[in-house]
């Protein structure tokens, strides 16, 4: 199972979405890219920011062969972590999910779902999303005047901000024993940028297992369904097309 690069170490949705304002809370902080290198504004409402998008690429195989070269001491941190039981919680999770959304909404075609987990708060959110609502945000953010953005979404055929979807957070597992990465320096490009790359690496391999095992049946859903998950550069990045 191979998955596909979307950004290729480029956020494209956040590169122009200096005039977009997105939704957030406290537990995921930001809307899109709380990554490192990101500009925060806050805006009107107390869970409103806006997001001003940076073109930093935090992760690099020249970055993680000098941090394994060198052997920083925080590397321990990683290793600390039960990556088996992330992924079988991760697994869980995406099961009860998909059940879920089967079941309360029979009659949405699933078009895009979103599998992120942020390693700062411990936390895995799944979201999906529909055409139909795709083309409702393209057509908003024209009547806004967010003409740009309209057309980038419309040339890649699909929503890739989660926060955008139409069920964001439709479901959310708490992950305790990713409670070492606390320990991690966060405002260092290294240590979050490894963070990052480490959940990119298992949740991968939950997603492929998943997508083997026939996880993702939908008796209503689009001709193509683009499963995506989260990596150093941004909240959907690769993505499996079932």
């Amino acid at each position: 199972m191979v998955f596909q690069p979307l950004h290729g170490g480029r956020t494209l949705t956040n590169l122009i979405r200096e005039n977009t304002w997105g939704c957030c809370d406290k537990r995921t902080k930001v809307s899109q890219g709380t990554v490192k290198g990101m500009r925060r504004r806050k805006c009107e409402g107390p869970k409103r920011m806006r997001i001003v998008a940076l073109p930093v690429t935090l992760w690099s195989e020249e970055m993680a062969e000098r941090v394994q070269r060198e052997g920083r001491e925080w590397l321990k941190l990683l290793e600390a972590v039960d990556w088996e039981r992330y992924k079988k919680r991760v697994a869980q999770a995406v099961k009860r999910a998909v059940q879920k959304f089967r079941r309360e909404h029979p009659d949405e075609p699933v078009f895009t779902i979103s599998i992120l987990t942020d390693p700062r708060f411990q936390e895995t959110c799944i979201s999906f999303d529909t055409k139909e609502h795709v083309y409702e945000q393209v057509r908003r953010w024209r009547e806004k005047g967010y003409e740009d953005l309209a057309k980038m979404v419309e040339e890649l055929g699909f929503c890739d901000n989660p926060v955008d979807f139409k069920y964001y957070k439709f479901y959310e597992v708490y992950h305790p024993e990713l409670a070492p990465l606390c320990q991690l320096d966060h405002e260092d490009v290294e240590q979050e940028g490894a963070a990052f790359a480490w959940v990119e690496k298992h949740l991968a391999d939950v997603v492929a297992k998943l997508v083997e095992e026939g996880v993702f049946t939908f008796e209503n859903r689009e001709e193509v369904v683009r499963i995506g998950i989260n990596s150093p550069y941004d909240w959907f990045d690769r993505y499996i097309e079932i």
